[in-house]
This record gives C-alpha cells, sequence and structure tokens, in this order.
C-alpha cells in the first residue's frame, strides 16, 4: 500500500458508485495512505479516511430523494438545484454526522480539489484545521456553475474542482506516489462531448474570462485525462475501478432504488476485481 493514491472522480448521484466501491474497502480493510477527490469524488473520500463505513450510502441514498437534497423549485426561484445548506450543514452536522475527530486522527492525507474563478485552474487544499474547514472545502469543490453560488475561502472565489480537474491524480504524483486507484464514475469508452452553452458562460462569467474558457474546454481537459489514465493502467501505474457498463444514473438522480442499485453495483465490481486489486497493490 506504500506509494500507492486513491483518486476519486465526481459525478454527482453518480458517486453512489464510489460509495459502493468504499465501503468494499472499508469491509476488506484496505486503507489507502493518500485520498484525493473532486465534486462527490471529495465527499465520499472524506467519509471513507473518517472511517465511517455506509455514511456514504446513507447520505446519497437514504436522503438522496429528501426534498432538500434535490430541487427543481427551488432551482427556478433561488437557482439552488441541490441543497448545499442541507447537504453541508443539516447531514453533517445534524442528521448523519461526519466525524472530524476520527477524520484528523487518520495517518491519510485528503486533498481536495476546487476551481479558482479568476484563474480557471485548479487550487487544491490538504490542510483543513477546524470541522468548518472541511465542509466549507467541500461544499466548494461541488458548487456547479448555474446551479450554486461560488464559495469564498483562503481569499479566493472557488467552485466545482471537476471543471478544472475531474480526475485529480496531478496531487498524488506530486506527493510521490508511483501507483494509483481510480474509482471513475463513467464506463470504458466513454467520453465527453462539447457542452452547447459556450454563449452563455462567456455572458454569465464575463468577469472571470479564464473560469467561462474551463468550462468551455472541459469536455477536452476531461477525455485527456481519461486518456493520461488509461495510459497509466497500460503501463501498471495504475488500476482503475469503473462502471462495467453504462450508468443509467444521472448527476441528479433522485430514485431510490437506482441508487442503491448503482451502490450495489460498485459494491459487488470491486469485490469481483478483489483478487486483482490486491496482486496490483502488492507488486
Amino acid at each position: 500500500m506504500k506509494d500507492t493514491g486513491l483518486v476519486l472522480e465526481g459525478g454527482g448521484m453518480r458517486g453512489a458508485y464510489t460509495a459502493g466501491v468504499l465501503d468494499f474497502f472499508h469491509d476488506e480493510g484496505i486503507q489507502f495512505p493518500f485520498v484525493v477527490g473532486a465534486s462527490a469524488g471529495a465527499c465520499n473520500g472524506s467519509s471513507y479516511v473518517a472511517g465511517q463505513r455506509g455514511r456514504n450510502y446513507e447520505v446519497m441514498v437514504e436522503y438522496g430523494d429528501h426534498p432538500e437534497y434535490i430541487s427543481y423549485k427551488r432551482m427556478f426561484t433561488k437557482r439552488q438545484l441541490f441543497g448545499m445548506d442541507f447537504i453541508f450543514d443539516k447531514l453533517p452536522n445534524d442528521l448523519v454526522p461526519f466525524d472530524y475527530e476520527s477524520f484528523q486522527s487518520k495517518k491519510a492525507d485528503f486533498v481536495v480539489g476546487t476551481t479558482d474563478l479568476e484563474t480557471g485552474e485548479p487550487q487544491f487544499y490538504d490542510h483543513f484545521p477546524t470541522r468548518e474547514s472541511l465542509l466549507k472545502v467541500m461544499r466548494a469543490s461541488s458548487s456547479l456553475p448555474l446551479v450554486a453560488p461560488s464559495i469564498m475561502y483562503d481569499g479566493k472565489q472557488l467552485m466545482d474542482g471537476g471543471i478544472s480537474d475531474p480526475i485529480p491524480v496531478g496531487p498524488s504524483i506530486k506527493h510521490g506516489n508511483a501507483k494509483h486507484v481510480f474509482v471513475l464514475t463513467r464506463n470504458d469508452g466513454y467520453l465527453k462531448g462539447k457542452m452547447k452553452l459556450g454563449w452563455y458562460f462567456n455572458r454569465k462569467y464575463r468577469q472571470f474570462p479564464m473560469f467561462a474558457q474551463s468550462l468551455i474546454n472541459r469536455h477536452e481537459r476531461y477525455n485527456e485525462r481519461l486518456n493520461e489514465v488509461k495510459r497509466m493502467e497500460q503501463s501498471g501505474k495504475a488500476f482503475v475501478l469503473r462502471p462495467m457498463k453504462p450508468l443509467q444514473v444521472s448527476r441528479i438522480e433522485r430514485n431510490r432504488d437506482r441508487l442503491h442499485q448503482l451502490y450495489t453495483q460498485g459494491y459487488e465490481e470491486a469485490q469481483s476485481q478483489a483478487d486483482q486489486l490486491a496482486a496490483f497493490l502488492q507488486t
């Protein structure tokens, strides 16, 4: 396990797949010394580092259909599709408490990716001196353009980490890890297409032209990162867990049965590759 990083892709409610994979890791006693994630990947990763088996399931599946989690009415009235106060305050502080003390006591390095509005570039954080700082950075990492406001932290305006670095392996490489285990939320062969709202992004974020450009070019960056992951996998530097078939669950899925099935798919697919993963980790 030494010199091995765990890299977690985001994907909104598709993160239920990652939740299943991570619970399998927990059941098998697989604890990575370095974890990096963006958006839903960061949220899943924090519970994994804290050793809270099942917490991600409870948050994403059992509360996924809660009216305060995703609301189209709120989207039209407040331009907030996800209930960010509910997700990053009510859930971790009350309904499904996040164990910050256990998180801090673990010896794993944890990195959260965000995107800086001024530069349009990734901004990573690996130091969380308080519970509030961790929750705020993860909220920033999950703040999607057009449906959530930016978050001010450390003197910077931040948004969704998946915009500038959707599969953030960079911090794991920089840390010195020689091998990387990826948990992706798209099937092999998936390629992201170009968004059709470039003109609107330029207008909406005219004060942040670099950020608008990152949004417009996001598909190129994503597909380039997939190619990089593939090269690392072929050279033996990466082990990739990804859905074995195209997902029927969207980023904003609310159907509890579908989310449960996706969680189960993640667990079972990780379980089916347990021997290959063990061999990779031991080399």
